[in-house]
């Protein structure tokens, strides 16, 4: 079976875009942080050669804010790259929290995004052969509905456990009802099952899990 990605296919499309414009508003007010901070840096440096008055409390402000905004800018590119480059390989051994991590970091620049406690397992690291480009949507996905439904101000829960079967079960606990759709839709479902991983639904609906084979020979 083919293992290239599709990018006709408009779900992949759809993650894409939705990702690469999150990312690209990041970036924006990370760059208007540093515009406003060497502007202010520029006016000081005026008020100075007009009266002499260094205001060096500030300038250390100004130049602290530069730093650690270029620091966020290099950090969140590095994600970019490595979000990008998980369509280089249909296939690819991943490890989970590594995974999970991305995604997180990427779903955080979503305005309505809220808290997340991600404790990685401490035992063993979850290896799992898989698509990058299609595991990172499916979690993408919930990730959105799971800001959805407790809103902006609260905090989900993510834990990984890796499965005897060599697989891993990602566990999204804490969640609300403040969505207005439901989840999984069936786009969602087909994702999940195009790399023979499964999503179930706490009975409650405070929760959901992700179920991943440790290993795929193909896409679906």
């Amino acid at each position: 079976m083919d293992n290239t990605i599709d990018f006709k296919n408009n779900d992949d499309l759809a993650f894409f875009g939705k990702v690469n414009a999150s990312i690209s508003h990041e970036l924006k007010n990370i760059l208007a942080i540093i515009s406003e901070a060497a502007g202010l840096l520029q006016d000081l440096t005026a008020m100075a050669r007009k009266d002499g008055n260094f205001e060096l409390d500030m300038i250390q402000t100004c130049s602290q804010d530069i730093v650690e905004e270029v620091q966020r800018g290099f950090a969140t590119i590095k994600q970019m790259n490595t979000f990008s480059h998980s369509v280089d390989d249909p296939l690819k051994r991943m490890n989970l929290s590594e995974v999970l991590e991305l995604m997180i970091h990427l779903g955080g620049f979503l305005s309505f995004a809220g808290k997340v406690r991600f404790d990685p397992p401490q035992e063993s690291a979850a290896i799992v052969l898989t698509c990058p480009w299609r595991l990172q949507n499916l979690i993408y996905q919930a990730l959105i509905y799971a800001f959805e439904s407790v809103g902006p101000d609260g905090e989900i829960q993510i834990s990984l456990h890796p499965q005897k079967d060599g697989g891993a079960r990602i566990t999204f606990s804490g969640l609300g009802t403040k969505s207005a759709r439901t989840f999984p839709v069936d786009q969602t479902r087909q994702i999940a099952a195009s790399i023979n991983a499964e999503i179930k639904m706490a009975g409650d609906s405070h929760g959901l899990d992700i179920l991943v084979p440790q290993y795929i020979e193909s896409m679906r």
